[in-house]
Order: structure tokens, then C-alpha cells, then sequence
């Protein structure tokens, strides 16, 4: 089970930087401009999310098509557990800025900011535990923080104003979500209490011959990235071969296997290997040729042999310049004992330059896949996935709280997907100038995505029965609105329609305006989440529109 509780620490570190970075929103500083911390945010919620998948694939590992023994349970409900924290940290209940402006002269803002700063430190805490097996006591820091925070407000309820009363409102969410988050840290040792509806997770492998049949053959067309790059890499390896036969090179292999390591399905990830493992081949040669004068006795190389291979196997994964590095002073060491130390020094180099320019060579000429070209593909399947999240959601509001598993891969597809758009625009920002295109309205499409998700989860963290008809009916018409047009916001950036979906229906901003004033009801929460969505579409349209006319031009 050591590679369950390292990966269950993994992403509880992650939830750690993810909780410090959305405390930053909560500094109250005059005209805040919450973008810089959006994007901030989407990176460290790709993070979380890779974390999690990592996670979730060594469980289903040591399960039995997604059902699992009893001695799994324990760290599958502090799984669930880290997926119920991480919706409930990636929830927005307001803008910010609009926060920021109000209570800009008040400590409540501090308070919140210092309880997700201590509930950050309790992450890293868990984490540390489960990596180490140890049990994990929950300290009363962020305990005192809440009763703190319980005061601050309602020494705020008696003097604020009828018209800071709604923004106020979104506060008391707020305090209630994180009061949540702060009972399942302080559970962690007692997992099994939490009760989840459905313990089975969604088993994406495949079993059959038919199946993995049909998961290979949907892969051979133009348009698979998997397609794409085994083209790709198959043709460099097939220069590489004939280049080391017509030129009789004794150690050619090397060619070969850097072209392979290098190689990548796309160019960001290509150039930042092949930096790697030419800046490391480097200092290896540079390193590993005064060892073997310093040690010239057998012993010693073979004692430097097995330390620059355990440092090898260490660093392969976290760190690939390193590992280059030393697998160079291994490659060194071991030909020297057959008394060819200094002669492949050269060939070590020329090869890996040789092996790199293959590379590069490959992805940037070989069914190129450069991300300006397919952003608006990746940004539709983001807004496909928030708008079935959404509807996810919205259900439950119908039937109450259920953590089904058709609800958990809702939410899992939308985070993996704004994790795919982040990362796409990274990627994006790493190619040369001619190929980047829109990286502005790219940004801002980040921002709006991420805050959309944001505000799809602070919904999915309160989720509840509705039993008042009047306005369940409401919910549900603003919710088949907002439906329709993320629907025409999906072809609108997969190109099939043009920006004439994004008149916004007049009644139902109007109704949702007018509600905003009465705050008697138990359900304003609901409506105002919906109502900040709402509010999102025109831009939305707008930059889709931008973004379709820059990639046709």
C-alpha cells in the first residue's frame, strides 16, 4: 500500500498550494485585479487534479474493476474525502474584487485569508502523516481561526448597512463551506464516518480483446495526438537507424534512445526535455571526466558507479537534467573499466546532439501540433464539461445531496479539463513567436473558465433539496438559459455556429435582478451563484467570436 499513501500525501500537498494561493484573494487591497490570481489558481488546480488522477489510477491498480477489499477502504474514503475538500476549496461564492471594495476597511477579509493559510498547514500536516504512517491529530489553530472569523462577522451583521446585506450573505457561505472543510480535515483520522453513497470509482481501463481492439482503432486518424506522435516518433527513430548504419557509429545507440526520451507529443514538452538532457549530458561529461582521474582504482568507480545510479533511479522523475547527468557519469565510469573512459566522451556528445535535433526536427515538421491551432477545441471541451458539471449539479438540487459516481466523473471531467486548457496554453506560450496567436483573449478566456468552474463548484459544495416550487422553477429556467447558451458557446468555438446565439434573454435577467433585492429567502445562494454565471455569458461569446476569426485567419 506504499504507493497509495504516497500519492494520497501527494495530493494533499497539493491541496496545501492550492488553499495558500486562493487566500491571496482575500488580501483587501484597493481595485484588486483577481485575473493575476485566476491564472495562478488554474495552474495549481492542474496540479491538484493531475495529483488526484495519479491517485486514483494506483487505487484502481489494487482493485477489482473499480470495487475494492477491505483493506483499501481506509485510504479510498480519505480519497473521497480529498475530492469533497478540493470541490469545496475550488468554489467562488462572489467576485472578489467587489469584496475587496466593500470591506476593504474591516479585519473579516484577514480572518478568511488567515483560515485558509491554517487549513493549508493542516493539509501539509495530513499529508505528512499518511506518508510516514502515523496517525494525524488535528491541532485547534484553525479551530481558534473560525471562532475568530464567527466573531469578526457578527460584529459586522450589527453595523453593516441593508445595502452591503447580500455581500455580507455571500460571506456567511463562505464560513460555512470552509467550517465543512474544516470537519473533514479534523475527520481524516476517522474516514469510515463520513458516508459516501457510492464507494466504486469509474474504471476506465479496458478488459476485453474487443475493447482494447476498439480503443486502438479509434486512435488511427489524423486527428489523435497518440496517432500524431507515434508518426512522429516512428520516423525519427527510423532516420536515426539508417543514419547509424550508413555511418557505422560504434555507440549510434545513443542516437536512438535520446531521440526517444526527447521526443515528446508536443513542442513545449519536446524542448523542455531536450534543455534537460543536453544542459545534463554536459555536466556529466564535465563532472565525470576529472572523477576518473581522481579515482583511478577499480573499487572506487564501482563505488561511484552505484552511487551515481541510485542518484539516477532517484532523480528520473522529479528532476530529468539531474538524472541525465548522472547517467552520464555511470555510462563514464562503466566503458572505463573496459579501458574506454575518455573515448566516448565525444561520441556521448555528438550523439545526443544528433538525437535532439531528430527530435525537434520531428515535432516541429511531422504532423506539427501546435496548440494555437486546436486551442479552440480545448477550450470547447472545457465548456462541454463545466456545462455537464453544471447540469450534474442542478439535478441534485431536485433530489438532494447524492455523491453518485455519475456525479463525481461530472466533476472530475471538468477539473481534467480545465487542467487540459491551462496546460494547452502554457504549451502555447513555449512555441516560437510566429505560432502563438490571441495569447491575451487566451488568458482571459482562462480567467472566465476557471471562475465559471469556481462558481459551478461553491453550488456542487452546497447542493440541497429545494421544496419551494416557485423557486425551484426559477432555478430551473435560469439553469436551461445559461444550458442553452454554454450549448452555442461549444459550437461557436468548435466552429459549426457563428456569435448570433449570444442574445441574452431580457425576462430572466430582469427576474434574477430583481430577486437580488429581497434576501429572505433560504435559497438566494443558488440564485446569486447562478446569477454570477449568468453574468459571464456575453464576455464569453465575445472572446469565443475573437478567438474563432484569429485561428480562421
Amino acid at each position: 500500500m506504499q504507493p497509495v499513501q504516497q500519492s494520497l500525501a501527494n495530493v494533499f500537498f497539493h491541496l496545501a498550494n492550492y488553499l495558500d494561493s486562493r487566500s491571496q484573494l482575500f488580501h483587501p487591497v484597493s481595485g484588486l485585479d483577481p485575473q493575476p490570481y485566476r491564472i495562478q489558481q488554474a495552474a495549481l488546480n492542474a496540479a491538484t487534479v493531475t495529483a488526484l488522477n495519479q491517485c486514483k489510477a494506483i487505487l484502481l491498480s489494487r482493485s477489482k474493476r473499480g470495487h475494492f477489499d477491505s483493506g483499501s477502504d481506509k485510504f479510498l474514503n480519505i480519497y473521497f474525502l480529498a475530492q469533497d475538500i478540493h470541490e469545496r476549496v475550488s468554489s467562488s461564492h462572489y467576485r472578489y474584487q467587489e469584496l475587496c471594495k466593500q470591506f476593504e476597511r474591516s479585519d473579516v477579509l484577514f480572518r478568511f485569508k488567515y483560515l485558509l493559510e491554517t487549513q493549508a498547514n493542516a493539509c501539509r500536516a495530513v499529508a505528512k502523516s499518511i506518508q510516514l504512517s502515523k496517525e494525524y491529530s488535528h491541532t485547534g489553530q484553525s479551530v481558534l481561526a473560525l471562532d475568530e472569523l464567527v466573531s469578526s462577522l457578527n460584529a459586522l451583521k450589527e453595523r453593516t448597512s441593508e445595502t452591503s446585506r447580500s455581500l455580507l450573505n455571500q460571506l456567511s457561505y463562505l464560513f460555512n463551506n470552509l467550517a465543512t472543510v474544516e470537519k473533514q480535515l479534523n475527520s481524516i483520522t476517522t474516514p469510515h464516518s463520513n458516508q459516501f453513497e457510492s464507494t466504486e470509482l469509474n474504471d476506465t481501463e479496458v478488459h476485453t480483446v474487443r475493447e482494447k481492439w476498439q480503443r486502438v482503432a479509434s486512435q488511427f486518424n489524423k486527428e489523435s495526438l497518440l496517432f500524431r506522435h507515434a508518426v512522429r516518433m516512428s520516423t525519427a527513430l527510423t532516420i536515426g537507424y539508417s543514419l547509424i548504419q550508413f555511418t557505422n557509429m560504434n555507440q549510434g545507440y545513443w542516437i536512438l534512445m535520446t531521440t526517444l526520451f526527447v521526443c515528446q507529443p508536443n513542442y513545449s514538452a519536446t524542448r523542455s526535455k531536450l534543455v534537460a538532457r543536453v544542459v545534463g549530458t554536459i555536466l556529466g561529461l564535465l563532472v565525470g571526466v576529472p572523477l576518473l582521474v581522481l579515482f583511478p582504482s577499480q573499487e572506487s568507480q564501482l563505488l561511484l558507479i552505484v552511487v551515481s545510479g541510485v542518484a539516477f533511479f532517484m532523480l528520473r522523475l522529479a528532476n530529468y537534467g539531474y538524472a541525465t547527468g548522472f547517467i552520464t557519469i555511470l555510462v563514464l565510469f562503466c566503458f572505463h573499466q573496459y579501458g574506454e573512459g575518455y573515448a566516448v566522451v565525444l561520441p556521448r556528445l555528438a550523439d545526443t546532439l544528433i538525437g535532439c535535433a531528430l527530435a525537434v526536427l520531428s515535432v516541429s515538421f511531422i504532423l506539427p501540433d501546435w496548440q494555437s491551432k486546436r486551442l479552440h477545441k480545448v477550450m470547447a471541451e472545457a465548456t462541454q464539461a463545466n456545462r455537464e458539471y453544471l447540469a450534474q449539479v442542478i439535478g441534485q438540487y431536485r433530489i438532494g445531496k447524492k455523491d453518485s459516481l455519475a456525479y463525481r466523473i461530472a466533476r472530475r471531467n471538468a477539473h481534467n479539463h480545465d487542467a487540459n486548457l491551462n496546460n494547452a496554453i502554457s504549451a502555447m506560450l513555449s512555441e516560437p513567436g510566429r505560432y502563438r496567436t490571441a495569447v491575451d483573449e487566451s488568458f482571459r478566456f482562462l480567467t472566465l473558465s476557471h471562475a465559471l468552474l469556481s462558481y459551478i463548484s461553491a453550488l456542487g459544495a452546497h447542493r440541497k433539496r429545494v421544496n419551494e416550487a416557485k423557486t425551484h422553477q426559477l432555478i430551473l429556467e435560469t439553469h436551461r438559459i445559461i444550458n442553452h447558451h454554454l450549448e452555442g458557446l461549444t459550437k461557436q468555438l468548435n466552429k459549426s455556429v457563428d456569435g448570433s446565439s449570444a442574445n441574452i434573454d431580457i425576462d430572466i435577467k430582469t427576474r434574477l435582478e430583481e430577486w437580488r433585492e429581497d434576501d429572505d429567502t433560504s435559497i438566494k445562494m443558488v440564485l446569486e451563484q447562478l446569477y454570477l454565471i449568468y453574468r459571464m455569458l456575453p464576455e464569453f461569446h465575445a472572446l469565443a467570436e475573437k478567438l474563432t476569426i484569429q485561428a480562421k485567419n
